[in-house]
């Protein structure tokens, strides 16, 4: 009788992804269904929507206030703004996993150049988004997307998320706020495991923390379920935090 209970416990924590003590797991590949888009642009726009539609007008690393014009202000940010009178700057909607990261491990990335049938000579990413479906996917995931003021015309180059230099903007420089690190962790997390994008060790520790810091919170859930409507998949790390746990090596 004993043994059975235990049996019927064990398959109940498997069902719900809660790990077993002494029992090696691994995260089922099939919880990860993919998306349907491959267009950055339908994306993007219907992000826009989502966020409009549900009043979380504000930038994803300050906080600051946009419009439906794609205004930004950063007189309007959370926390104490650094510049109280700046003026107005432009939304983008952006991948928070830079596209040099996801590009990285695509053969177009590995490129020297791709020649387009005018005969012009492109390379990187500009390379990837024109000859590669799968570079079209990533850089399509909703899930990755977030709104964040306009880089200025000399870009602050970033090796892990995009939209860093927001952050003259915020109370704190440099640092991504504490509201955020889990947002950012699972949407992290979730393109590592989806796409098979290896992590730097000390960023995926740095992660793995942050997403068990900062759970899920109410606007993070319905923003993943507004986003399956659209591209038919979910982020389970948000669904089930726990399932973090079960993969050894992002």
């Amino acid at each position: 009788m004993r043994t059975k209970f235990v049996t019927a416990i064990c398959l109940a924590m498997i069902v719900f992804g809660i790990p077993i003590p002494g029992m090696s797991q691994q995260l089922n590949r099939d919880l990860f269904q993919p998306s349907t888009l491959v267009s950055s642009e339908i994306s993007r726009r219907q992000l826009q929507k989502i966020y409009l539609t549900s009043t979380k007008q504000r930038t994803f690393h300050c906080g600051c206030v946009f419009d439906r014009l794609k205004q930004v202000f950063p007189n309007l940010c959370n926390g104490k703004p650094v510049f109280e009178k700046d003026k107005p700057q432009r939304l983008i909607w952006a991948s928070l996993m830079p596209p040099n990261v996801f590009a990285r491990s695509l053969k177009c990335w590995n490129k020297t150049l791709c020649t387009r049938p005018g005969g012009e000579k492109i390379k990187g990413t500009q390379c990837c988004s024109e000859i590669s479906p799968k570079f079209k996917t990533r850089e399509s995931d909703m899930h990755n997307i977030f709104p964040m003021i306009e880089e200025p015309p000399t870009p602050v180059v970033t090796k892990e998320f995009s939209g860093m230099w927001e952050y003259r903007y915020c109370e704190k420089e440099g640092m991504l706020r504490k509201e955020i690190r889990g947002n950012a962790s699972r949407a992290y997390l979730y393109m590592s495991f989806q796409y098979k994008i290896p992590l730097d060790e000390n960023l995926e520790n740095s992660l793995r923390m942050w997403h068990f810091e900062d759970p899920p919170d109410e606007w993070e859930e319905k923003r993943n379920d507004l986003i399956e409507v659209i591209q038919g998949n979910r982020n389970p790390f948000i669904d089930q935090p726990v399932l973090v746990e079960r993969v050894a090596d992002f």
